[in-house]
Order: structure tokens, then C-alpha cells, then sequence
């Protein structure tokens, strides 16, 4: 019988999944149906609503064919029962462009079970629009 992994476990692995940019290793972790809302990886679309294994895969390996990550780091994690909220910082290069960007996101997972049954990604949507040229700023 397998071993259940605690909340804290859970975003251990997600966290170092990410970093290995191991889309089918991130949608392992989730339930068969996982309570999504992320933007898209250029940051101007939000989806939101249920999302299969397969669907949570799909976003990853479009985000790890956008931008190659250069550096994750967690700040802080707040773990609460099965909730919890990461707050965390990355250097991306975007493959199309070489550009550098930091973003600076926030994800919060609720685990069940050992499984991630809510993911919202709370980004620097701005920094990779623009990074990715879908948005500009004056200057």
C-alpha cells in the first residue's frame, strides 16, 4: 500500500517537480479532476474551472515550451490542514526571445488525500506579458 503524503509532502514534490520542469510528474499529484484557476503562459488569458490530469499536464508542458526556469525559490509556505499557500519567486528565459524574467507568484494547493484537488496560480501576469511581448509599457 502507498503512502499518503501530508500537505507539506505534497508541495515539497510539486516544488521540485516545477523546478524539474516535470509536467507529467506535477499532473501525477493531482486528483483526476483538479479545481484550476492559472493564467495562460503568456499571462493575458485566465482559465478557470475543472481540469483532468491530462488538461494540468497540457498548461505545464505549454508553460516549460515557453520559458526555460532559471531559479524557483519558495519565501514562505503556510500550510493549514490541507491548504496551503506558497509564495515564491523565478528567473525564466523565454525560449523565443533569450529574454530574462523574474515573476514573483503565488500558488495555493489544497490536498486530500495526498492528492491536489485545488490549484490556483497567482502570478506576476504583467512581467510575463511583457516578457513574452504580448504586452508593453511605457517608459
Amino acid at each position: 500500500m502507498d503512502k499518503v503524503l501530508s500537505t507539506v509532502e505534497v508541495v515539497q514534490v510539486f516544488l521540485a517537480r516545477l523546478a524539474a520542469q516535470d509536467a507529467a510528474g506535477i499532473a501525477r499529484l493531482c486528483a483526476p479532476t483538479v479545481e484550476w484557476e492559472a493564467p495562460d503562459p503568456n499571462g493575458v488569458c485566465w482559465t478557470t474551472g475543472l481540469r483532468t490530469r491530462r488538461e494540468v499536464e497540457s498548461q505545464f508542458l505549454t508553460l516549460f515550451a515557453t520559458f526555460c526556469l532559471e531559479r524557483l525559490s519558495a519565501r514562505q509556505v503556510i500550510v493549514d490542514g490541507g491548504d496551503a499557500a506558497v509564495v515564491c519567486s523565478a528567473r525564466w528565459r523565454v525560449l523565443a526571445s533569450a529574454l530574462r524574467v523574474d515573476v514573483r507568484f503565488v500558488v495555493v494547493l489544497s490536498v486530500h488525500l495526498g492528492e491536489i484537488e485545488q490549484c490556483w496560480q497567482l502570478p506576476d501576469t504583467l512581467a510575463t506579458a511583457v516578457a513574452t511581448g504580448v504586452a508593453r509599457t511605457q517608459a
